[in-house]
């Protein structure tokens, strides 16, 4: 292979650079066009948070001291702030920030493949010289990760910008451990672990998903940097289990540090779900799923969604289905030891690093009510892309295959990369706004009663009704346990559509059932405006008695009730 020189390397990896970052801002152009979807954290995250309205010392303590919805990242908050001052809340400026980071990230990963595949100890650089051969497999990696449409939930929704700046950091952190232990003298080395260590903290501090880079720099130790006895050949030299662990303490002890402010900042927030809530064998058998569906959605891109929850499981045979990942984990585990074996130590590493990285949101531990979550994904998933562009260009360097094979196999990357980059511009269509947010999801899950609640929700604010009666219907439809907590808004539906009687029997139902217990206050409101508004004072006055007595800071029953008393008509 011919090796190139330091201006034709330059020359050549500028100009992939330049291609790949074309191809991901024409995929991702549409989201620029997005809106803030506000029913889905970003109203509470960037719109509604005054926090980051200034770099005021009032602000900047709360981004670094504060827990705000179970999440302490304050470089992320940080971030928001930085394009608040540039943009303000033209959602525009903000989708353009998120998309420049994958940008970054992408290229960052462009330069980190490289680097793998040349890292050379016995060379007096640290690194075997480039050729076309690395250009093009870090060229393609690149693309098929910059455009990949599993990655358009973490770059077009605004509030997964932590994602995206985690990223940009752990690849940091990823090229500089790289350079650290390509270093041949003390002084560079150190400087290159105290660069590490920082980037590492960055990471942190924009997502405690970074975590398990510590874990990941000890298997890059494994593999493809070659410094233990496992995988080290007889002319290299291996650096000992215990000093290898010795350095990495300092990255662990930030860990820890992190874990723990995490489980303690969404206990607070009561984020996680209890064992109670989500059983033990769910949780497991989730887990196992997770661990394929995201490989699955990574070799076929359809049918991505915001929000996948979780299977019903109401019949003991449901669970049959969810077998399959189970022995699908253990197959791929043993396939990958046995390759290990065989001195193919990338596809066990790849494993594990994908399984290491995934572990802290798999499901064990679960926050929230989706099963997964496209933006999981995000960062596990990368080895992937090595692998398949690596054996994409293994077989264009392949002497045996004839310019017909290798044409076939060319014009296979050129279709898959049009399909990836038409499917990442119709995916980011789906960020649009709250209604086509939340109208998509119901396509795909339209036996989903949190995703009916939500449109039922919408179709309230816009003063639609008769629709929001509609889904509020089959929200209580698919989920009888909470048929009364939806009842209260389609009661208020029922109310704004002008179908009195339907309200009145809807709420006194709600007052029958004891179990809306912390809105009592708000159902028998309702009540009394409805008695109001057809004109049976007596009972709208005991009506509204009842929710001032049960909630005395319910100002609007007590605005209503003297109206009331002072002779009023409703209006």
């Amino acid at each position: 292979m011919k090796n190139l020189t330091h201006w034709t390397i330059l020359v050549k990896a500028f100009i992939i650079i330049l291609l790949v970052l074309s191809a991901v801002f024409v995929a991702y152009s549409e989201a620029l066009n997005n809106g803030f979807i506000t029913t889905w954290d970003t109203g509470i995250f960037v719109v509604d948070n005054n926090y980051i309205r200034s770099f005021s010392w009032e602000n900047i303590q709360w981004m670094f001291t504060t827990v705000y919805k179970s999440y302490w990242h304050p470089l992320t908050w940080v971030s928001h702030a930085s394009t608040y001052s540039l943009f303000g809340l033209d959602p525009w400026g903000h989708h353009l920030v998120s998309i420049i980071i994958h940008a970054l990230n992408t290229s960052l990963l462009f330069v980190l493949v490289m680097l793998l595949m040349s890292f050379k100890t016995e060379n007096h650089s640290g690194f075997a010289p480039f050729n076309n051969k690395i250009l093009l497999t870090a060229g393609l990696t690149a693309f098929l990760f910059g455009v990949h449409p599993q990655h358009v939930e973490s770059v077009v929704w605004i509030t997964e910008r932590k994602d995206v700046l985690c990223l940009f950091f752990i690849l940091l952190t990823l090229i500089a451990y790289v350079f650290y232990r390509a270093a041949h003298t003390a002084k560079t080395r150190f400087k290159w672990y105290c660069l590490t260590l920082l980037c590492f903290i960055l990471s942190l501090l924009a997502k405690p998903m970074a975590v398990t880079i510590p874990v990941v720099l000890l298997l890059m130790d494994v593999y493809p940097l070659k410094k233990t006895p496992l995988t080290a050949s007889q002319t290299r030299k291996y650096i000992s289990y215990q000093k290898l662990f010795i350095e990495k303490i300092p990255f662990f002890i930030l860990t820890l540090s992190i874990i723990v402010i995490t489980i303690l900042a969404t206990r607070q927030e009561t984020s996680i779900a209890s064992i109670n809530d989500i059983g033990i064998e769910i949780r497991l058998l989730n887990s196992f799923n997770n661990s394929i569906f995201y490989i699955s959605k990574f070799l076929l891109p359809i049918g991505l969604s915001p929000y996948y929850p979780f299977p019903s499981y109401r019949n003991f045979y449901e669970y049959y289905p969810s077998l399959i990942p189970v022995i699908a984990f253990f197959l791929i585990t043993a396939v990958c030891f046995y390759l290990w074996y065989q001195k193919k130590y990338y596809w066990l590493m790849t494993w594990l690093f994908y399984l290491i990285t995934l572990s802290p949101v798999i499901g064990m531990i679960q926050a929230g009510s989706q099963a997964a979550a496209d933006r999981y994904a995000y960062l596990p998933t990368i080895p992937f892309y090595f692998l398949l562009a690596f054996g994409i260009v293994h077989l264009l360097y392949t002497e045996r295959y004839g310019r017909f094979i290798k044409s076939i196999i060319m014009t296979g990357v050129f279709l898959m990369s049009l399909v990836f980059m038409q499917q990442t511009y119709k995916q980011s269509l789906v960020w649009k706004n709250d209604m086509t947010f939340w109208g998509s999801i119901a396509a795909l899950e339209p036996e989903n009663a949190f995703i009916h609640f939500q449109m039922g929700n919408l179709y309230y604010a816009a003063g639609s009704y008769n629709k929001a009666i509609e889904r509020f219907q089959k929200a209580i439809f698919f989920n009888k346990q909470r048929k009364w907590f939806y009842a209260i808004n389609l009661s208020a539906s029922y109310i704004n559509a002008n179908r009195l009687p339907e309200a009145l029997a809807m709420l006194n139902n709600i007052v029958k059932s004891t179990v809306v217990q912390d809105e009592l206050d708000e159902v028998y409101s309702m009540i009394g405006w409805v008695y109001w508004q057809q004109g049976l004072l007596v009972q709208a006055q005991d009506s509204l008695l009842k929710a001032v007595h049960i909630n005395p800071q319910n100002n609007k029953a007590q605005n209503w009730l003297l109206e009331l008393q002072a002779g009023k008509k409703y209006e």
